[in-house]
């Protein structure tokens, strides 16, 4: 398979501010449809949060710090209705509770080009979602406009309206909370007459690329007769967990966006019940301070400012060394649930990662695309934009992205 290095675009800061703001128990088993997971997808409510014309699709990309030419292409074709969406889903136990995202809806279009899956990066605040209007939900409303295609995208559990904290990084309630918007989403479409094709697209970036591989997954492997997968494009995602991305625990050396690692953490702790208090896992005085700070309120900044300059510094020592040495550690088993390479992919996947990313390994994207191979997968890429950090990827990928998902409308 070829490894495609693009040409570097001098204007990726620009459309940054577009995409970013950004085992005692077991994990919940996903299921398919049926029994006593009916309620699973139905709609709680729906509300018109936005209507864009066609001229103020463009006035979104030209007033984006200076719009790059690279996006001028995407500002045409259709009026856009994004819709605020609250629907039942379960959550990372498998128990009933509510989730919310953003529909974008072309205007004026009875058969849509395709049905869209985008799943956001990384965010703290609750607020900072889809269906609360944050700048990631504008992709969906520019990428709708320019392709004809309805663009869901799930705020994941604990964000936006739905309760508690948010289950960082785990695969499979990032999968059913993205699974279940889809549903609540084929319903209002056809509430408002509109025909959804065959063609399903995947993609995301950062913990977004993550739940687009975990979300393929789980189409795949529980929901085939549901919906099936046309293509999936995850982007500069987490895949090795448990191997390349662990080393934030153990290096010893800086990370940019700290609160990632207590993010994590404690969002673990909660879904897998691996200890009984945050003390047990975490340094005084982080154990008292870092974890009422994840309430949703605060910026990722306002984490990093009461965190050092090497986040596994905020980890016991014990646990550092036990981590390390004890391949079946329960951290790392966790961890290990939410690998995403280790699988074979039926749809055409193609991979999107910077050499230089210092937040998410560029390692994470070649133990994907190598497993992929070794199972005898030929429709796989690996496009490689440039040797630039996290950020550096954003609109190369998304630009790429974009036009190979239109090789299949």
């Amino acid at each position: 398979m070829r490894i495609y290095r693009l040409i570097r675009f001098s204007s990726i800061i620009a459309f940054c501010a577009l995409l970013f703001s950004a085992c005692d128990q077991d994990p919940i088993v996903d299921t398919p449809t049926g029994g006593s997971d009916d309620f699973r997808g139905k709609l709680v409510s729906t509300e018109l949060i936005g209507s864009f014309s066609i001229e103020q699709i463009d006035s979104i990309i030209f007033t984006i710090n200076g719009a790059p030419p690279e996006l001028t292409f995407l500002a045409k074709e259709y009026p856009v209705d994004i819709y605020k969406v609250i629907y039942e889903t379960i959550d990372a136990k498998g128990q009933p509770t509510i989730a919310s995202g953003a529909l974008s809806i072309p205007r004026d279009i009875e058969v849509p080009n395709a049905w869209v899956s985008y799943q956001h990066g990384t965010v703290i605040r609750k607020d900072n979602v889809p269906s609360r209007g944050s700048q990631e939900m504008l992709i969906g409303a520019v990428y709708a406009s320019a392709s004809g295609v309805v663009v869901s995208q799930p705020d994941y559990l604990g964000l936006g309206d739905s309760p508690g904290r948010h289950p960082y990084v785990h695969g499979a309630s990032q999968a059913t909370a993205a699974i279940d918007m889809m549903r609540a989403g084929q319903a209002i479409c056809a509430e408002k007459e509109i025909t959804l094709n065959d063609k399903l697209m995947l993609f995301g970036y950062s913990q977004g690329g993550h739940a687009t591989m975990a979300l393929h997954k789980q189409l795949q492997e529980n929901y085939a007769d549901e919906f099936v997968v046309t293509a999936s494009y995850p982007m500069a995602g987490p895949y090795d967990l448990s191997g390349y991305q662990a080393a934030t625990f153990t290096d010893g050396l800086p990370y940019a966006n700290k609160y990632y690692l207590p993010y994590l953490l404690l969002s673990y702790n909660e879904v897998y019940d691996l200890y009984d208090s945050p003390s047990d896992f975490l340094k005084s005085p982080y154990d008292q301070t870092l974890p009422p700070l994840f309430d949703g309120l605060n910026s990722g900044g306002t984490i990093n400012q009461q965190i050092p300059n090497i986040p596994s510094d905020i980890i016991r020592d014990d646990l550092i060394e036990n981590f390390k040495y004890n391949y079946n550690h329960p951290f790392r088993q966790a961890l290990r649930d939410n690998d995403l390479w280790n699988w074979y992919p039926e749809a055409p996947v193609r991979l999107c990662h910077c050499t230089g990313d210092t937040q998410v390994f560029y390692e994470n994207a070649l133990v994907a695309y190598n497993s992929f191979l070794d199972k005898g997968k030929t429709d796989i890429e690996l496009i490689t934009p440039n040797d630039g950090d996290h950020e550096d990827c954003v609109l190369p990928c998304f630009l790429n992205g974009i036009g190979w998902f239109s090789e299949f409308y």
